[in-house]
């Protein structure tokens, strides 16, 4: 059976999808103009102008999203054409032959999802643009009243079309609310940027924040087409399955009067669930009481931001009416709720460090770094070169001699400041109140004073000096200063962390250096030296020492031995001299025949009875040793 084409419905239907067409080619062109326009080279007017035109922009790809997607929601004329030329039994030509159902199906199901997914993505990515720029946008020359004037024509133009969609509704067309929702958001984006345009001259902060409404408007909108279309794509199409309408938006549904915010979630309920809250007696009575109690809910918080904690770290000043009254310990306290009482919290006690030099942006490690070993040799971070440059220095400038002229020298000083808010409480609402960034304010005093104290300072003097006595001078002139300036802060420790001399004297000092290093090499080597002949001289005086009284106390026994024999050989004299010359005559001859062959003979053989010596010579005896 076929549909009928020439009754009310039929001429309904086919008048919306001549409208809808006309919108979309409407649309088309109108992005297509936006994109040439959108790519150009800009200059910075220009690029204010850009930011008007994105929220245009992407109101018109949320809109030709919408078009496609009624398009879609309707039967398709040309399939009644075909059955009822086939009715008729004319002859069908190849364009008008039938498409197989599940193709039609898939085809129209990947390209109202496609079509979606690239509008919501692409509105996003260019409205996105006006979020990270800044907070205050150029003013505009020229070409601002005629671009407001098209601008009100197309708010005009959108207020008709939701008029008229509003006061004629068609009973075929489920999605007419939904699009009056939609094309009443699309008119307050057009509004909303044709007030920031208005106000862009005279109020620059207050126009960004109203463009910043209506990209939030188009964003919000287009996130909600994204999550339909990503959630429902992955749902296979059906016959017997509605077409989804993926272009609905929480958001524009909210765009009537009076608001009833409840009542889209009570049918939401009733048409997924089939149960109607509004007829059960606990959700009415929730509906009755829900305003006291909320309106209770409120004042009970609001009464309860009175109640502050103070952490143990820091102290609290409490303000009564924008008057600071008192310092409050660390626990809780109560006072008046806001806004009438506050309490501003400060430090109590916390030490911090703070650095004289301008903060150095972060150098990534590079991938190439060697890695130090801990047998290595020292670790590239702890090289300390004055002719290398420190994040961490602050320059001074020295007075200096060049031969016999006066001069400057530029130092490079690595010097810390430890320092604390003051305990007592009158040094806790000065932090407070007497400045407004604390750490800027003695970073900007201490570099005052150390001006003033290095410009009296020469460089062979400053190099020289202690460390520890120049920090106790600028620590006390610098705690001077601060207390002048009543700003409650108490400078426990200045620390210098280190001197660099300038870089045309680096060098030099490099020589002295070396020089000094050599000196202590050739000190320590001459002092080997005579250490050693020291020593070996040493060593020779105690080997003669100790020969020379070996050699006497030989001698002192050999004379000792001498005495004794003489002793005991005058003794034996004394007793009987003959007797003891016998026996010495005997030793005599013994020693110096001891080596002679002797050959005694019998005494008889002479007629006197006397002893004859034989002294002829004889072989030496075989049993003489």
């Amino acid at each position: 059976m076929l549909p009928n084409l020439t009754g009310e419905h039929g001429a309904q239907e086919r008048r919306l999808r001549v409208r809808l067409l006309w919108c979309r080619a409407f649309a088309c062109l109108l992005l297509i103009l936006s994109a040439v326009l959108y790519w150009m080279p800009l200059s910075v007017e220009q690029t204010s102008w850009l930011a008007f035109a994105r929220p245009l922009i992407s109101g018109a790809l949320l809109g030709l999203a919408v078009i496609e997607n009624a398009l879609c929601q309707l039967p398709s004329l040309r399939k009644s054409r075909v059955m009822a030329t086939e009715a008729d039994g004319e002859k069908k030509k190849i364009w008008q032959r039938p498409v197989p159902p599940g193709i039609t199906l898939w085809f129209r199901h990947l390209w109202q999802h496609g079509l979606t997914l690239a509008a919501a993505v692409l509105a996003i990515t260019i409205i996105s643009a006006n979020f990270s720029a800044q907070h205050v946008l150029a003013p505009l020359t020229r070409g601002q009243i005629p671009v407001a004037s098209l601008l009100l024509t197309a708010c005009f133009v959108l207020l008709v079309c939701e008029r008229m969609l509003s006061f004629r509704p068609l009973r075929h067309w489920p999605q007419q609310k939904v699009c009056v929702g939609l094309l009443r958001a699309l008119l307050s984006v057009f509004l909303i940027t044709t007030l920031a345009l208005a106000l862009v001259n005279a109020f620059s902060i207050l126009a960004y924040w109203t463009l910043y409404l209506a990209s939030l408007l188009v964003i919000v909108v287009a996130a909600e087409f994204l999550i339909r279309a990503v959630a429902t794509i992955w749902i296979a199409p059906s016959p017997a399955r509605k077409t989804p309408f993926l272009t609905q938006s929480l958001l524009a549904e909210q765009y009537r009067w009076p608001l009833h915010p409840l009542l889209s979630i009570r049918k939401k309920i009733v048409q997924h669930f089939g149960v109607d809250i509004g007829q059960i007696q606990a959700f009415r009575l929730i509906g009755k009481i829900f305003v006291p109690v909320a309106c209770v809910i409120a004042l009970t918080g609001w009464l309860m931001s009175g109640i502050s904690e103070v952490s143990v770290s820091q102290r609290g000043v409490y303000e009564r009416f924008g008057k600071p009254t008192e310092v409050l310990l660390p626990g809780v306290h109560v006072g008046l709720p806001w806004p009438f009482g506050r309490v501003l919290p400060v430090d109590f006690g916390a030490v911090h460090e703070l650095a004289l030099s301008e903060a150095q942006p972060e150098v990534q490690p590079s991938s190439a770094t060697v890695t130090d070993l801990i047998e290595g040799p020292a670790p590239q971070e702890s090289w300390r070169l004055w002719d290398s440059s420190h994040s961490t220095d602050q320059a001074q400038v020295i007075a200096s001699a060049v031969g016999d002229k006066q001069s400057f020298q530029i130092v490079n000083m690595d010097i810390r400041l430890i320092w604390r808010v003051g305990l007592h409480d009158n040094d806790a609402l000065n932090s407070l109140y007497q400045t407004d960034d604390l750490p800027t304010t003695i970073q900007r005093v201490a570099r005052q004073v150390m001006t003033q104290y290095f410009s009296h300072q020469q460089l062979d003097a400053l190099l020289n000096e202690q460390r520890a006595t120049m920090a106790t001078k600028l620590n006390r002139e610098i705690q001077q200063r601060l207390n002048a300036l009543n700003t409650g802060v108490e400078l426990l420790y200045t620390r210098i962390e280190s001197i660099h001399p300038p870089a045309g004297a680096a060098n030099a000092y490099h020589g002295v250096q070396a020089a000094q290093i050599a000196a202590n090499a050739s000190i320590a080597r001459e002092k080997g030296y005579a250490a050693s002949t020291a020593n070996d001289a040493q060593r020779k005086a105690t080997t003669a020492i100790d020969g020379a009284q070996a050699s006497a106390n030989e001698m002192q026994a050999q004379a000792t031995a001498s005495l004794t024999r003489y002793s005991a050989d005058y003794e034996s004299w004394k007793i009987n001299p003959e007797a003891y010359l016998n026996e010495r005559r005997y030793q005599a001859y013994s020693k110096a025949l001891a080596k002679t062959p002797l050959l005694i003979l019998d005494s008889q053989l002479s007629t006197n009875n006397e002893s004859v010596l034989d002294t002829r010579q004889f072989a030496p005896s075989s049993r003489q040793n």
